[in-house]
């Protein structure tokens, strides 16, 4: 290096990156957008799936996130080491998620790097060598950032208590969605009109024990076409498991439904739920993307995240989809579409609210980083 040369600082980002879920992309392309705001002579590389894809569709360098030889390496050439939002602290979905998003943020601590828990949600966290182990590496790290409230609680009930623990906000707030002329352009590519003079309702829906409450959604659909005329148009967030779900509700459903048939990338994704009149969704982000364009909501509360986030936000929930009536599902919705002026009001105060909130994690990241 010549004399007067600045060191390249180099960030090593980990999460769900590269399996095609809008909201983990969403949250990879504001980590990126927001830290290369702060300082764009920084190289970015995150753990992912499909690292091919990742490189393309956000400029940054990629691994993959399953290769020792890639991992070690990139931890030892990284100067910041971000676990990158989101619910990877949770062993509901999987037991092997914690141990091993823990165990590249070990072994970065153990390398002498910089290590930041970067808007992360916790729990649920059932197993007790979990909780250990999450305890362990927590108090390893250099500062640690959660998404809210309760993710701040659960981390001190977990026995964190060395580094600071700030809470902000989902780091997709700093997102911007594509322009309206990109946005009808991919519309007219997948064949989907929207129809202006009928209110569109945003339904998003995943994989989660919904037999039961199939049914229910399904006529709930129906009643909103036939009282409101609705547009109903199913948001999948994960491709392909969130499509097929769709497929599943719309052949109960007696009325027209549609669904988006393909992956809109998550900034695609944010610009279609702004062009929706209520999103009633299970799926976090189909709901964060929603505040983001103040576009009214009612939650599906799967699982405890979706409720923190509505309280937090000040829209109604559904409760759980195990536990759904058909009569007080009709009413909610209703009444959502009937408050959506003041909704719409509350939303563009939180949505600014929390895009600052946003944007502090990536001031704390840059702090860390110009401290090596």
């Amino acid at each position: 290096m010549k004399k007067g040369e600045r060191l390249m600082r180099r960030v090593l980002v980990s999460g769900y990156y590269g399996f095609g879920n809008a909201g983990d992309e969403a949250i990879l392309m504001a980590i990126v957008e927001s830290l290369k705001k702060l300082k764009s002579d920084i190289e970015i590389t995150a753990l992912s799936a499909d690292p091919l894809k990742t490189r393309k569709d956000y400029g940054i360098n990629a691994v993959q996130r399953t290769s020792p030889v890639a991992l070690i390496r990139e931890i030892s050439r990284a100067d910041l080491v971000i676990s990158g939002g989101g619910g990877l602290l949770q062993d509901v979905t999987s037991n092997r998620s914690i141990p091993y998003y823990l165990f590249i943020l070990y072994l970065a601590k153990r390398l002498n790097k910089k290590v930041m828990f970067y808007a992360n949600g916790v729990g649920p966290v059932f197993r007790d060598f979990n909780k250990r182990m999450i305890k362990i590496v927590g108090n390893m790290v250099d500062l640690i950032t959660v998404r809210d409230e309760q993710s701040r609680q659960d981390f001190e009930n977990l026995g964190i208590s060395k580094p600071p623990i700030i809470v902000t906000a989902d780091p997709a707030f700093a997102l911007e969605s594509i322009s309206n002329a990109d946005g009808y352009k991919m519309l007219k590519e997948l064949n989907i009109n929207l129809a202006e003079q009928h209110p569109r309702i945003g339904v998003s829906v995943r994989q989660w024990n919904l037999n039961k409450s199939r049914e229910v959604i399904a006529e709930a659909c129906d009643y909103l076409i036939k009282s409101r005329k609705a547009d109903i148009i199913f948001l999948p967030m994960h491709f392909p498991k969130d499509y097929h779900e769709s497929l599943e509700i719309m052949k109960l459903m007696k009325e027209k439904a549609r669904v988006v048939p393909k992956f809109m990338g998550p900034q695609g994704v944010l610009w279609l739920c702004g062009k929706m009149d209520l999103i009633f969704g299970m799926r976090l982000h189909a709901l964060i993307f929603g505040a983001m364009m103040e576009i009214p909501l009612v939650g599906l509360v799967y699982d405890p995240k979706v409720e923190y986030f509505l309280e937090r936000v000040n829209q109604p929930s559904a409760g759980k989809p195990g536990d759904l009536d058909l009569v007080a599902l009709c009413d909610l919705l209703e009444g959502a579409l009937n408050n959506r002026p003041q909704s719409k009001k509350q939303l563009q105060q939180k949505k600014d609210e929390l895009t600052v909130l946003a944007r502090e994690n990536a001031k704390l990241a840059i702090g860390l980083l110009e401290e090596t």
